[in-house]
């Protein structure tokens, strides 16, 4: 019956993750806390570029002009977000199938076609998810970085980091190194020095001292937010999707099987390993390949299927997937139920999703005003 309600448009009622009374959500509380969420995503980028733009700025001052640009902006970057979109949505539609296949031979190839793929519109917005944001003068600045030398980066990183918690991470590293990566390092680490605590000043205000349960601790930048995305497992939601789709499910593999393309599931994210599958066994040179963090072997191809022209088996195997997807079903209503489903999950804390993003943009602002300065 629940799910029942949640495919009926144009209003549903959900049971909010902090309220005791289920509360009315309209399409359009779906499409402004998902345009919220797309906005925290590019802001958090755009913030990251004038993150660094403000670091460079003093490390230039204490005499630096080639710098560690990951370094610069803590070695993370902010994950992308373009809309909500379920796992079902990484099987190409059969238009995406005939234009650029899965997208493997994208990046496994330097052929012509591969490199003008790479620049086109549709495959940068079909891929831009799981690519991820991406400076590319970054690997040019970090090959510099290199070719300065040790001696050079050991004086970057004690003018970014201050000489106690450069002390302090040279010790780590070290004790890291003599065990393997399983030492116990009972020193909390130092409070932020150098030219990375100014810059945090500049953009975030104060660090803060976080506790764990342990009792141990360590600093963060104020207000060190992950995306509200966070809050809610894919997983979590899959299991949802997946019994209110599991006869289309079934259909799909069924379908994918008839077609000579093997035996397939879905895994507990609702993915299907198709990249690991693809990569190995039709431009790599051997069928073991990491999946979940662990080495493993992958199905090898159906013997139906001629892979003497990877390129080509690679866009025959798209269309079947493609195809089988429109046919089971797969595709009719599942995007507008995970958005919702979702939905459901973040809409107690939409003032919060609204608050961040403004807090985001007033960060943006302080570096803005520093760089203008």
């Amino acid at each position: 019956m629940r799910r029942l309600a949640l495919l009926a448009p144009p209003l549903l009622l959900l049971a909010a993750c902090t309220a005791e009374e289920p509360v009315e959500v309209t399409d359009e509380d779906v499409e402004a806390i998902e345009q919220s969420i797309v906005n925290i995503s590019a802001l958090r980028w755009e913030l990251v570029q004038a993150e660094s733009r403000v670091a460079s700025m003093c490390m230039q001052d204490e005499g630096f002009t080639v710098h560690d640009p990951l370094a610069l902006v803590g070695n993370v970057i902010p994950n992308r977000f373009s809309g909500f979109a379920s796992p079902y949505s990484r099987i190409p539609t059969v238009e995406q199938a005939g234009k650029f296949a899965f997208g493997e031979w994208v990046r496994w190839t330097d052929t012509d076609a591969a490199l003008e793929m790479r620049e086109d519109a549709d495959y940068i917005a079909a891929t831009a998810d799981e690519q991820g944001y991406d400076d590319p003068s970054w690997l040019t600045e970090h090959d510099e970085f290199k070719a300065m030398g040790e001696d050079y980066a050991a004086a970057w990183r004690e003018a970014w980091l201050g000489a106690e918690r450069y002390e302090w991470d040279a010790e780590f590293q070290h004790a890291m190194e003599e065990s393997d990566g399983a030492a116990e390092f009972d020193t909390d680490q130092p409070a932020f020095g150098g030219c990375e605590l100014k810059t945090i000043q500049v953009v975030y205000g104060e660090p803060e001292l976080f506790e764990r349960e342990d009792g141990s601790s360590f600093w963060r930048k104020p207000g060190d937010e992950e995306s509200p995305l966070t809050q809610v497992g894919d997983g979590e939601i899959y299991e949802e999707l997946s019994v209110a789709y599991a006869d289309e499910e079934q259909a799909f593999l069924d379908c994918l099987a008839d077609r000579g393309q093997g035996d397939w599931e879905f895994d507990e994210m609702g993915w299907l390993p198709t990249s690991q599958y693809l990569s190995a066994n039709l431009y790599g040179d051997t069928t073991e390949t990491y999946l979940d963090g662990e080495l493993e072997e992958v199905a090898e191809l159906p013997d139906g299927i001629d892979a003497s022209d990877p390129v080509a088996a690679e866009f025959a195997i798209a269309l079947d997937f493609a195809e089988c997807a429109e046919e089971s079903g797969l595709r009719d209503g599942s995007e507008e139920l995970w958005a919702r489903l979702y939905v459901e999950q973040l809409i107690g804390g939409e003032t919060e999703i609204y608050a961040q993003e403004q807090r985001i943009k007033d960060q943006l602002a302080n570096a803005q005003d520093y760089i203008e300065g």
